[in-house]
């Protein structure tokens, strides 16, 4: 079973176009290289950037999957990246609440081609990212885990309103 949610495109360069429809599958295993959905905990130390999510009716953010390493402690982490700017994002598996495969892309009526200087740009920044790829690939975290659909809400209330009257 996929959902799709919208995404703001800017942190994944000319991967994504802000806006965008995505759709994700909490089912497959998701390997180092892939675009993964991630809803995290408002918990511990991603507990800032999740309440900022959030605040901004943010479900989650759109990264790269780098793999999976233990940290000095000996708790499992996921290394996930971003392309503009670079960035490598690292995040204790128990602060996550969800981490699904992008399966598609809906196009956007804006969608554009990219051009040569930012072809350029995106495989600069996937290569700064390939020191980090660390291996591992993954079962999905939270398969169950589903966004709020505040429009089947809004129809069932209808429904019931209807059935009360």
């Amino acid at each position: 079973m996929t959902y799709t949610f919208f995404t703001e495109g800017h942190c994944m360069g000319g991967f994504i176009p802000t806006g965008a429809q995505l759709e994700a599958d909490p089912t497959p295993e998701i390997k180092p290289g892939q675009l993964v959905a991630v809803v995290l905990k408002e918990t511990g130390p991603m507990r800032g950037l999740a309440q900022s999510l959030h605040g901004n009716s943010w479900l989650g953010v759109v990264k790269m999957f780098l793999g999976r390493t233990t940290t000095r402690a000996g708790r499992k982490a996921y290394m996930l990246g971003q392309l503009e700017p670079p960035i490598v994002l690292a995040v204790e598996e128990a602060h996550i609440a969800a981490l699904h495969l992008i399966v598609g892309v809906k196009e956007t009526p804006w969608m554009l081609e990219n051009t040569d200087e930012q072809d350029a740009s995106l495989e600069a920044a996937i290569d700064l990212m390939s020191p980090w790829f660390c291996g591992g690939a993954t079962k999905p975290i939270g398969p169950d885990w589903r966004p709020f659909d505040i429009e089947a809400f809004v129809e069932s209330v209808k429904q019931l309103e209807s059935v009360d009257a």
